[in-house]
């Protein structure tokens, strides 16, 4: 399904809607609109990474297979979105457009230890982060006006509910051990914060003819991470025996 999606994503590059793009914005808009995209794309080669730090984590864990496969699949899906966001990059400036890692070495918890960080990377980084991935894409996408970026939008929606339902899954697992449920409520705190803090960092004003063409303002981003906590991570990290307050 989503070679033919990205397929149709390529046609809709080379038609008017995306041609016309610079051309639609001022400078100081396009400008910004390409550091966003390039920021994005840099944010996504990060993820990727971290899927093959969750991958090793898994394998050693003993995970089942089902799990094993999302974390690949991830990692392949999460360069295809770096792909795409350098391409809109690209269609801003002339500029040379890359994506560069915002880290190079897997996340660890204070105080946690080695088989600890083993299960915490893999909450964290789906039942967390991708969560709100999955409800800030689809707050932008009831703003995008852009026919490419909304397919775009879509696809990636797709694959982000993918990449959180392997922290679900892993909390389903029955090799979950009723110690390991107990610590991972304890940094129910830690992992809200961390978070919190990655997804609010960019200081992104509003502005919504940006907003069209699927830029992330730090309203849009806020409204969204609150509606992913009160309505999706903490019900669900209660419904799967995690019980940790968030503050």
């Amino acid at each position: 399904m989503s070679g033919r999606v990205y397929a149709e994503i390529d046609t809709a590059f080379g038609q008017a809607d995306t041609t016309g793009l610079a051309a639609s914005l001022s400078d100081d808009r396009r400008e910004e609109l390409r550091r966003f995209w390039l920021g994005r794309a840099s944010g996504e080669l990060t993820t990727a990474l971290s899927f093959e730090y969750m991958l090793a984590d898994l394998q050693a864990l003993g995970a089942p297979g089902a799990l094993t496969g999302l974390a690949e699949h991830a990692i392949a899906e999460e360069h295809r979105h770096v792909d795409y966001c350098l391409r809109f990059a690209r269609l801003l400036g002339d500029e040379p457009a890359q994506a560069d890692l915002g880290g190079t070495r897997p996340l660890v918890f204070e105080g946690a230890g080695d088989a600890e960080n083993r299960l915490l990377r893999t909450i964290f980084g789906s039942c967390f982060s991708e969560t709100v991935a999955v409800q800030v894409l689809l707050a932008s996408q009831r703003e995008i006006t852009l026919e490419s970026v909304r397919r775009l939008n879509q696809q990636h929606v797709t694959e982000e509910v993918r990449h959180a339902r392997l922290g679900w899954g892993l909390l389903a697992w029955s090799g979950l051990s009723d110690r390991d449920r107990s610590m991972l409520a304890a940094f129910v705190p830690a992992m809200s914060a961390l978070t919190r803090a990655l997804w609010l960092a960019p200081q992104r004003p509003s502005d919504s003819k940006l907003e069209g063409l699927g830029y992330l303002s730090r309203p849009l981003v806020e409204r969204a991470l609150q509606q992913a906590f009160d309505e999706v991570i903490l019900p669900g990290l209660e419904r799967n025996g995690i019980r940790g307050s968030e503050l």
